[in-house]
């Protein structure tokens, strides 16, 4: 017994899911109920699911059983094969052990200080009385954050010369069209035309004639600039003495696993640009969302004020007053409620199961919606409403709510963003006080795999703190 097929070409389903990825998941979940398969071309069938059951299923189920990989392969000509992304099975129980480290609480605190810093750079240079793009503006503070506690890096020359490639390379990545053309070329031919090695692969004339007009050519040697600096840079601190730094990069070269090995020069890339991909643009794109909602709510807004002078006071924000920040923290979590940067996750099944009500075939990519069941009438009442008194003193079940993911796959750095989403935003509302650049209403649209706003989020600045 199988769910209802959504009866459209391939090709088709794949373009509205890139482009219209909204309208497409909502007038599916009307017509065809809270599970239906998409079909795209060149991938297993996707059984696209809002059901906590069978998202329960899928979060606790067997790691041999469920495989992300082929899911996410979309992203392998970015991030590379040894990415944390796209491992399955023991290889990514080991690669997950020996990069939790540098993501422990505890750690928080240490870069809690740099948070605040690069914050409070960016924001103290915003115009007051003329409009900007808040979007904009929060990927320059994340990217200053992840070029700081990432990879370690400190103003000058290098930094602005990184700071510059990542832009350029991480704008490219997210082009719609290179969402579509990764979907629809098989794998092995995406990677050879971007390949993303040491060793550049020769393809003759394909390569040639594909490099005048494709957006991805540009990307490639970008990618491949970035690596010979990241290349040289592990080289680098391996003379001087890695154990002498605390930067996640740093930290994951020093790491062993059980058998005390340690990850190799190319593993070590691909979780490095992972983490660029993965912490830059989600971190911003929230942001921008979670203003945009406050600016349309000021009783919101006034009680996170509140809130920010009863834990702080008039001193700066101390990384220890954070986690005090409970409503701040509330309105968050409403926020990626209503808009999370990922529509949905998804596991392949590599042997039949029987989710829910359904049998499905080895080989089926089964994918919690997290827009959707996120947005279920019978899990949250008044599902359109923004209200983050949703989250107060209440425990919500990781089967109805998983901006993050969830199971063994949940986002590894999900405490380093929502650290660095309160530090940002509470900054945010203690330095400027801000009002909408335009009455038009902010849409949803896709940037690469992530759903972010369209037009950046236009506000004004009308006072300092």
């Amino acid at each position: 017994m199988l769910p209802p097929r959504i009866p459209q070409p391939s090709l088709l389903q794949l373009h509205q899911w890139v482009y219209r990825p909204i309208q497409f998941m909502e007038e599916s979940a009307r017509r065809y109920g809270e599970s239906f398969v998409m079909q795209f071309p060149n991938a297993p069938p996707f059984l696209l699911t809002s059901n906590p059951e069978v998202i329960r299923q899928v979060f606790t189920g067997k790691p041999e059983d469920l495989y992300v990989g082929p899911v996410n392969r979309v992203m392998e000509s970015m991030v590379g094969k040894n990415s944390l992304l796209l491992l399955d099975d023991q290889e990514h129980i080991r690669e997950r052990r020996m990069m939790t480290p540098p993501f422990h609480g505890e750690r928080m605190l240490a870069y809690g200080l740099s948070m605040r810093e690069s914050a409070n750079r960016v924001i103290d240079q915003w115009p007051v009385g003329k409009p900007f793009t808040l979007h904009e503006q929060f990927q320059d503070i994340t990217l200053d954050i992840i070029l700081k506690t990432v990879f370690g890096l400190t103003q000058g020359e290098t930094f602005e010369h990184f700071r510059e490639l990542f832009i350029r390379m991480l704008n490219l990545g997210s082009h719609n069209a290179v969402l579509l053309m990764s979907a629809l070329l098989p794998p092995e031919r995406m990677l050879q035309l971007l390949s993303v090695g040491r060793e550049p692969i020769h393809l003759g004339p394909l390569k040639a004639d594909m490099s005048r007009f494709l957006p991805w050519a540009q990307l490639s040697r970008l990618m491949k600039e970035v690596d010979t600096y990241l290349y040289a840079e592990m080289d680098r601190r391996r003379a001087e003495g890695v154990e002498k730094r605390e930067d996640v990069l740093s930290l994951l070269m020093q790491a062993r696993d059980e058998d005390g090995q340690p990850m190799s020069d190319r593993a070590l890339r691909d979780e490095a640009i992972t983490l660029l991909a993965a912490g830059h643009e989600t971190t911003a794109t929230t942001l921008s969302w979670a203003v945009h909602r406050v600016l349309q709510h000021p009783d919101v807004e006034a009680r996170l004020r509140e809130e920010i002078r009863q834990v702080a006071g008039t001193e700066p924000l101390a990384p220890e007053h954070v986690n005090r920040l409970e409503y701040l923290d509330a309105t968050l979590k409403e926020t990626l409620r209503l808009l999370p940067v990922a529509p949905a996750v998804g596991r392949v099944l590599q042997r039949p199961m029987k989710m829910g009500e359904w049998e499905l075939p080895a080989g089926m990519a089964v994918m919690p919606c997290v827009y959707l069941t996120q947005r279920r009438p019978d899990l949250w009442p008044e599902p359109e409403r923004f209200n983050p008194e949703r989250f107060l003193g209440k425990r919500i079940s990781p089967y109805e709510y998983f901006p993050f993911g969830g199971g063994a796959r949940r986002c590894i750095g999900m405490a380093f963003a929502t650290y660095e989403m309160r530090i940002i935003f509470a900054e945010l509302l203690r330095r400027v006080k801000l009002r909408s650049a335009t009455r038009k209403e902010t849409r949803v649209g896709r940037r690469g795999v992530t759903l972010a706003p369209e037009g950046g989020v236009p506000v004004i600045v009308e006072s300092r703190s």
